[in-house]
Order: C-alpha cells, then sequence, then structure tokens
C-alpha cells in the first residue's frame, strides 16, 4: 500500500501510539492538529480493520470544508472512495469515517443511537461548554473489542477555554501525564503540540508566525504561538481604555439599528437573550440601550415588539439560525404594537460558521479606534462592561455577539440618510407579559429625539 501519509516526531508520534482513551491534542495554532487525526484514523482503521466506525467533527461547515480538502489528499491514493452526499469515507477494507459539523449544540442528541470506535472533535475549543462533547463520548461503543478512541485538539482563547482548561490542562498543566477522573475513575491525558513542533509547516511557510502575530492581540498571539493556556488576557480581546464615554447624546442620528443575540431553546431556558440599540452618527456608534433576560419564546416575541415600539429603529438584526429564524418570520409577518399591528423591519443575519472570538476580533479595531461611545451612567454599562473586556473567558457571551453583529453590520453597510430631531423620550423595558406596561425602574438613560421619536 502506498504511504501518503506519517506521523511527524514527537507529538503526532505521541497521538497515534498513546493508549489512554480520553486525548486532548494541541495547544498552538500550527500544531499539526487535524493533519494528526485524519493520520491517526487511517493507522486505526488499517489496524483494526473493516470494524472501524468513525466520527469527525467540526463546529461549522466552512471549517469542514478544510478537512475535506487534507482528507482527500491523503485517503484518495489509497484507493479510498468519498461519498460527497453523505460526506463520509469508505476505506478499502470497509471502515468508514463520517465528516460532520455540528453548528447547534442540539444537534449532537442526534447521534446517541450511533455506535463508533473513534470520535475527533476538531477544533473542540470552538465549543462554549462541553454538553455537546460529552453526548459524542457517549457513542463510543463497539461489540468487536477494539479499543475507543475520543480525541478532541483546541487552541487557547476560544469560546471552549474555560472548561477545556478545568478538564484537561489544570490537572497535568505540562501534559503528556494520565489523570483520573474523580467522578468515572476514567483516565485522560493532554499531549501538548506546538508550532515548533511541526517542521513541515515551519519549512514550507516561514512567513507563517509573522501572518499569525498580526493576527489578534498580544495575549491572544502568545496563546497561539506557545499554547499557552495560562497566558493572560490583559483585559481580554476589548481594552476598557478603548471605549469613549458620552453624558449627552448627539442631537441627530444617521439611523437607530437594534441587535439581537436570542437564546431561547425549545426544552430549556439557557443564556440570556440580549437586544443592543444604537444609534450611529458620522463618527461612530452610540449604545443606546441593552436588554438581557432569560425567557421563553413567547416572551422574546413580546420584548421584541416592545423594543421596536420604544426605539422605532430602522433595522432589527437577528442571526438567522435557531430560534432567530422562528422570531424572523414573526416578526416579518406582523406583530401588535400598541393598538396596530406592524411588520418589523427585520434583517436576517448569516455568521457563515465564524466563531465567536474571530467575530469580535474582526470588529475589535472599530473599539480601538474609539468609534463605540457608552453611557457615563446607566444600570446596565457595568454588566457590559465586564463582559465585552473579559472576553472570551467570560461565563456569558451573549452582549458580545449582539455589539459584534451590529458592528460588522453597521461597518459594511454605511447609512446614506439623516435624522434631524429635538427634545427628549425615555427608552428601555423589561420583559413583558400580555397586559403589563414597561416598567419605570428598567428605563436606561435617554435619548434626545422629536416628542415622537422614530429615529429617522
Amino acid at each position: 500500500m502506498a504511504i501518503t501519509w506519517s506521523p511527524q516526531p514527537g507529538p503526532q508520534t505521541a497521538l497515534l501510539t498513546c493508549p489512554i482513551e480520553d486525548i486532548l491534542y494541541g495547544g498552538a495554532r500550527g500544531g499539526g492538529k487535524t493533519d494528526g487525526f485524519l493520520g491517526k484514523w487511517l493507522m486505526r482503521s488499517q489496524v483494526y480493520g473493516g470494524k472501524c466506525k468513525g466520527l469527525f467533527v467540526r463546529r461549522s461547515m466552512p471549517e469542514l470544508d478544510e478537512v475535506i480538502g487534507r482528507s482527500q489528499e491523503i485517503f484518495t491514493p489509497l484507493g479510498t472512495l468519498w461519498k460527497a452526499q453523505k460526506s463520509t469515507w469508505v476505506m478499502p477494507n470497509g471502515a468508514i469515517l463520517r465528516l460532520r459539523s455540528l453548528e447547534r449544540d442540539a444537534d449532537a442528541g442526534k447521534y446517541q443511537g450511533h455506535s463508533y470506535t473513534d470520535v475527533y472533535i476538531d477544533e473542540g475549543g470552538n465549543f462554549p461548554n462541553p454538553d455537546p462533547i460529552d453526548k459524542l463520548n457517549a457513542t463510543l461503543r463497539n461489540p468487536h473489542g477494539i479499543p475507543s478512541s475520543f480525541n478532541v485538539s483546541a487552541n487557547p482563547g476560544g469560546p471552549g477555554h474555560e472548561w477545556i482548561k478545568k478538564r484537561y490542562i489544570d490537572p497535568a498543566p505540562l501534559g503528556m501525564k494520565p489523570v483520573i477522573d474523580g467522578s468515572s475513575n476514567a483516565k485522560r491525558i493532554y499531549i501538548p503540540s506546538r508550532l515548533e513542533d511541526n517542521r513541515l509547516l515551519m519549512d514550507g511557510d516561514p512567513g507563517y508566525i509573522a501572518r499569525l502575530k498580526k493576527s489578534g492581540p498580544p495575549w491572544l498571539v502568545q496563546a497561539w504561538l506557545m499554547g499557552d493556556w495560562n497566558a493572560t488576557p490583559e483585559g481580554g480581546l476589548i481594552k476598557a481604555q478603548w471605549f469613549k464615554r458620552y453624558n449627552v447624546l448627539p442631537s441627530e442620528f444617521l439611523r437607530v439599528i437594534q441587535s439581537w443575540d436570542t437564546a431561547y431553546k425549545p426544552e430549556q431556558v439557557n443564556d440570556p437573550s440580549v437586544c443592543t440599540t444604537w444609534g450611529e452618527t458620522r463618527h461612530g456608534w452610540y449604545l443606546l440601550d441593552v436588554f438581557r433576560e432569560r425567557m421563553e419564546y413567547p416572551a422574546l416575541k413580546r420584548a421584541a415588539a416592545s423594543l421596536y415600539e420604544a426605539w422605532r429603529p430602522q433595522g432589527v438584526l437577528i442571526e438567522d439560525k435557531g430560534s432567530g429564524q422562528s422570531l424572523i418570520q414573526e416578526l416579518r409577518q406582523g406583530v401588535g404594537v400598541g393598538q396596530t399591528k406592524v411588520r418589523i423591519p427585520v434583517i436576517p443575519i448569516d455568521t457563515k460558521g465564524i466563531n465567536k472570538v474571530d467575530r469580535l476580533i474582526a470588529v475589535s479595531s472599530l473599539f480601538e479606534a474609539g468609534m463605540v461611545y457608552l453611557p457615563e451612567v446607566s444600570p446596565w454599562s457595568l454588566d457590559y462592561e465586564i463582559e465585552m473586556t473579559i472576553f472570551p473567558l467570560a461565563p456569558h457571551d451573549d452582549q458580545v455577539d449582539s455589539t459584534s453583529q451590529f458592528l460588522k453590520w453597521a461597518h459594511e453597510n454605511s447609512a446614506s440618510f439623516d435624522h434631524a430631531a429635538s427634545g427628549r423620550k425615555r427608552v428601555g423595558m423589561a420583559a413583558m407579559d400580555d397586559g403589563q406596561s414597561i416598567q419605570s425602574n428598567k428605563g436606561y438613560g435617554s435619548v434626545r429625539g422629536s416628542n415622537d421619536f422614530r429615529g429617522y
């Protein structure tokens, strides 16, 4: 059989020969993680034969495209069959490897009836919590005596940094030492892989390190280059000193936009839903209001209608996935606002599978340039600033998502009209049940506008 891939000395060889079932592999960017996983599957399918059944997962389809391309380079010369419609490799001996994306955590439940000998979670740090990964771990079972293999790769600084560090790094920070899970008595191990271990990349692309140094703040670059899970965020991706402050709002806005991050789940209310309201001027964006509440879907819809009535924005941004899809459809059809039914100007947003950290990094220059304005005093500003300035290590990221969604859209879609206004109007609200009025103790500042403020 032709040799299309062989492990590099060091971490890749350790990955292939490690007898422990639960492995975290990686740490640094460019450490050869994807190649290591594909190579490990190839070796195990050859050793254990056609009874091997593997699952290779990344968070999104765009991420999976890269894996498919690399797997074709390794597997195709071996006579392996690629079934594109099923995104599945069939090895010459009958072993199969399924390549899947897992954009929604709930989708992991669909695999509960499956049985695998191998599971590979590539870029596991893109999962904010371990629940979907634990569900996939439960699919490891086979009646053929093949040792199970569960593999996770990750870089520091992703949405899953905290839980990965606690589970795999903290018990043995230097790695290469088996640790025991106190609740299950199962063994797990961390195999560090740094950029310097990937000599093929270092020799083939000598400019990679220089480009990496330009791709994020210093603490994150340190984490990526060295695989340093203890690199301090120095206040996170966004620095507090980058925010501009306002006591009095401008007398006119080009437009007012709302940005929703919805968190409703059919069986569970998890993270809060957030709506940030922004006023745009020719020199930056003013954060006017933050609504943040855990709620079920009916309350979410009422909150969206009430916030629209309070601000009458030109556009309402909602991510086009999960609970956001239902909200988009209903708001477009029309909801009761005051005594009338109106169709709210919804703008669906496709994140294209880009993870939360990269989305915020993409707009961080707008903060650094002093184009984002926060009120000097408001009931919500402290919580907002804390989440923004410690992300990605914050326990929640809903306000971050709402903000990065708005700034990316606003930066790419500049306003072309003015809003002349005078006077003042109180704004802000709480999630309202039917028949409730806006609670006065939830008012979040004020905005200059006409007595019948409409934001345009």
